[in-house]
């Protein structure tokens, strides 16, 4: 027996009307019956007697009845189910820890007011541990600094990064009003390593190396505090965002510190990526992309 078997004979059981069952499953009479007399060859009872202009559900016919409305309101509660759990799911989105919070903020109101009322979890990392989990489909979205490596990912530019050279405020470069990479061919440029997003942080390096800057000193890890004192006792110069973005950079909002903005556009990276495959099969993924590319394609943040 099959499920438009069961529909058939429970239209006409509560119809006791092979007309007006037909009607009410918008079909005609004749496959009505066929389906009937199938379902009574299969069981090998009848369900129905049948008169002139009249029909009546026999006592096997009426245990049948009972029994099928349940199964048939069972099935189609499993629709309700499946989109109650499809609402329900829980959208995983993550961001660098490294990366402005006023653009995080911003990602994050974006995720909400896209995927409601879906519950949101974010997990704040480095790039390159959030690249890998985006790959195994552990998160649907994250704010990941660019270029990408990762052939099943895709990627949108949020916010392009507009560097400026911190130092100490009694530094001799101090006093300029904007500086050139060229400006600090001479000195020891201190960078913080590569391991937060190996791609986009060697290239940045490369860029500086082309702009004439030979001489760095590597920081064991991306420690603000240990940065700023490093600066301030051996008179360093390192490449920060303005302080107005917040995060890290706010560690040189202070009066021993200055802070030059740099003319040259190092085309460091911000954007949210995803896996390109969940993006074509899953609702989520995909509401999340569209969303992200009507608030940022074609006019990304400048930091």
């Amino acid at each position: 027996m099959d499920v438009q078997q069961l529909r058939c004979f429970l239209a006409v059981a509560e119809e006791l009307h092979f007309g007006r069952a037909a009607e009410r499953l918008h079909l005609t009479p004749s496959p009505v019956s066929r389906s009937v007399k199938d379902l009574e060859r299969e069981l090998g009872v009848d369900l129905f007697v049948r008169r002139y202009h009249q029909v009546e559900l026999t006592s096997d016919g009426a245990v049948l009845a009972e029994r099928v409305r349940v199964i048939l309101e069972q099935l189609d509660g499993l629709k309700d189910v499946v989109k109650g759990a499809a609402r329900s799911r829980v959208a995983r989105v993550g961001g660098t820890h490294l990366c402005p919070p006023s653009v995080m903020d911003r990602f994050m109101a974006l995720t909400e007011q896209a995927l409601a009322p879906h519950t949101i979890e974010a997990t704040m990392a480095p790039s390159a541990e959030l690249l890998p989990a985006l790959e195994r489909g552990e998160l649907d979205a994250a704010l990941v600094h660019l270029p990408l490596d990762r052939p099943r990912l895709d990627s949108l530019v949020v916010a392009r990064y507009l560097f400026s050279a911190a130092m100490r405020a009694d530094d001799p470069l101090a006093a300029a009003s904007e500086l050139r990479l060229r400006d600090l061919a001479h000195r020891t440029l201190t960078i913080g390593p590569p391991t937060p997003q190996p791609v986009a942080v060697n290239l940045l390096h490369k860029r500086l190396r082309n702009a004439g800057i030979t001489s760095f000193h590597q920081m064991p890890d991306n420690d603000a505090v240990m940065l700023a004192s490093h600066i301030r006792r051996d008179h360093g110069v390192t490449l920060t965002l303005d302080p107005r973005n917040g995060g890290s950079s706010r560690i040189f909002d202070d009066p021993a510190f200055a802070v030059v903005p740099l003319r040259d556009d190092l085309e460091f990276l911000l954007g949210v990526a995803w896996n390109r495959s969940r993006a074509r099969k899953g609702d989520v993924v995909r509401e999340l992309v569209h969303a992200v590319r009507q608030e940022w394609a074609g006019h990304p943040l400048t930091l």
